[in-house]
């Protein structure tokens, strides 16, 4: 919030919610590039298609200009990279299952599918097998470190 009221400065709540919104829409678009990049690399199937509404963008009428940011049944509505990150990381993951029915991604050491989390303030892919509270996998963006 302080980072839009310091690029903008004082603006009405009407404009403020709007660029809020747009800025989230944005991020989850720059998001979805970064997962369905990584889910095509890994299974060779694309995270597209008629089927795959990517990001929908939906203005409550009873809240105003506010806006949420939907990619399959994951919500965010919050301009923060790392939830942006994993709500579509979540969201790519549920079209792969429920379009091209494939687990994806899989941990390596226990074959099982791997959750979105988060880890000191990253967005990262869990496994829930091994320890009782299960182990990191890897960053879900390459690019962010641990």
């Amino acid at each position: 919030m302080s980072e839009l009221y310091g690029e903008l400065g004082e603006i009405s709540e009407p404009e403020f919610c709007e660029s809020w919104t747009a800025r989230t829409f944005c991020m989850a678009r720059s998001a979805f590039e970064v997962v369905a990049r990584s889910a095509v690399e890994e299974t060779g199937k694309a995270a597209t298609g008629d089927e795959f509404c990517y990001i929908e963008y939906l203005r409550d009428p009873d809240l105003g200009p506010v806006g949420v940011v939907r990619i399959k049944s994951a919500e965010v509505s919050t301009p923060d990279w790392v939830e942006v990150l994993g709500a579509v990381a979540e969201g790519v993951q549920e079209f792969m299952m429920s379009h091209h029915r494939v687990v994806w991604p899989i941990c390596g050491d226990h074959s099982l599918g791997l959750h979105a989390g988060y880890f000191h303030e990253t967005a990262v892919w869990k496994c829930t097998g091994g320890t009782a509270e299960g182990h990191v996998v890897r960053v879900i963006d390459p690019a962010a470190h641990l």
